[in-house]
């Protein structure tokens, strides 16, 4: 390809054409240059994140199109006009700081067991449709959600995170009395004791077992991890349990929360038991790797949550910037775990990831070149679990690579994910 300082602007709209034909579907005619293609309904948002992740993969511009400016029109001139303007400042900037470097660890933490327990209510997309006052099709067609998974009626963090955390320790061949800490994360449970808390009383830990509660929205569950390996490597303790649970069902019933926001989520819990790990302990089980964090603050206004003083939700969503900045940060965080790892993405067995939706996943496979068969889809039939979303991937992953495959073996999976913020965060288990 030719150099981006050398492009000119009929170079632009060539790329920008041959992005845009990709996203068109079938029988419909690329448009004039000039032509709004949301507003005319030519595509759709994902359409439209289709796109410009496109031409940030063509080009290199990090981040391209993020955040769309409110008066501009979204049409192939503008897009190419964009291009043009941002060759010059994405020639200086560099890839990112996040390099390979021995850890300092000197501690290795193994996964010895998992467990994921989904709301038991299962709610068809067109129900949901009704329900958030969206056209028929919208949830299936724009976002590919067929269904989420609710919690009913006798479900709530605790219970689900309980129930999730008993077959994690089972799975692990662990008693309770053996967890040394628990390590806990929900954007859902607001409330005192927390849900670290109230999961010690409900698993009956014994009370020097210590209790942690972590944020992070979407990136809790990450935040555990590097929560439990440095508990791990910096005290005699041995055992770690790290929950994340969310019921997003209750928190965002609120009529001011928007349709196309509130639908995309389901309940869940997921649960894993980390331990002190060596070479005659590891006994087959994957070990925890280096970690990558950042936050691109840039988008923070892409979603903002808050509650009211009458104790309503306030859900402000612009979901074409958050989609379009999640996929680009998930796709960098991709390239920093192949140089933490040292190992390629085509030597990966799976990738846990968040799913904020189907498609979006679906686009960052094409993008990041990786076949979609190696993404888990837990978000297809149960929604966007928040935090659970990559355990849940991982559970499903780690329960298929046992049953299918024919001699024991440690797979490698990467871990990423990103909230709201825009926070991400990346692993790898090894």
């Amino acid at each position: 390809m030719t150099s981006l300082q050398s492009w000119n602007e009929a170079d632009a709209l060539e790329l920008v054409r041959k992005c845009v034909s990709r996203e068109i579907p079938s029988g419909v005619s690329v448009p004039h240059d000039e032509e709004d293609l949301v507003k005319t309904e030519v595509i759709d948002s994902m359409g439209w994140v289709g796109i410009l992740s496109a031409i940030e993969e063509a080009t290199g511009i990090r981040n391209f199109g993020n955040a769309w400016p409110a008066d501009l029109p979204q049409s192939i001139c503008s897009l190419a006009e964009m291009v043009c303007g941002s060759i010059s400042r994405t020639a200086q900037e560099g890839v990112g700081e996040n390099v390979a470097s021995p850890s300092g660890a000197t501690v290795e933490v193994a996964l010895l067991g998992w467990g994921c327990a989904l709301g038991s209510v299962h709610v068809e997309a067109a129900s949901i449709d009704r329900e958030c006052g969206l056209a028929p099709g919208t949830l299936e067609e724009r976002a590919g959600i067929q269904s989420v998974c609710r919690a009913d009626a006798n479900e709530d963090e605790v219970t689900l995170g309980q129930k999730a955390s008993e077959l994690a320790l089972q799975a692990a061949g662990l008693e309770p009395e053996e967890v040394d800490m628990v390590i806990a994360t929900s954007a859902t449970l607001l409330s005192f004791p927390s849900l670290s808390a109230l999961l010690h009383t409900h698993l009956l830990l014994r009370e020097s077992c210590g209790t942690l509660d972590v944020g992070g929205a979407c990136v809790g569950l990450l935040h555990g991890l590097a929560a439990a390996r440095a508990f791990l490597s910096s005290t005699r303790r041995r055992v770690a349990l790290v929950v994340a649970s969310e019921v997003h069902s209750r928190r965002l019933c609120s009529p001011r929360v928007p349709g196309e926001f509130r639908g995309l989520f389901g309940d869940g819990a997921c649960a894993l038991v980390l331990r002190c790990s060596n070479d005659r302990t590891r006994q087959g089980h994957v070990r925890l790797g280096d970690f990558v964090w950042g936050c691109s603050g840039t988008f923070a206004s892409s979603l903002h949550v808050a509650m009211r003083a009458n104790n309503e939700l306030e859900v402000d969503f612009r979901g074409e910037a958050l989609a379009g900045a999640a996929l680009s940060q998930l796709a960098c965080i991709i390239d920093d775990l192949e140089g933490r790892s040292g190992k390629r993405r085509d030597e990966v067995d799976c990738f846990a990831i968040h799913e904020p939706n189907p498609r979006l996943v679906e686009l960052l496979a094409l993008r990041a070149k990786i076949p979609l068969e190696k993404i888990p889809l837990v978000s297809r039939t149960c929604g966007n679990l928040g935090a659970v979303t990559c355990g849940a991937s991982l559970c499903t992953a780690l329960s298929r690579i046992a049953a299918h495959s024919p001699a024991p073996r440690l797979p490698l999976i990467f871990l990423a994910a990103v909230g709201p913020g825009l926070i991400w965060g990346g692993t790898y288990l090894h």
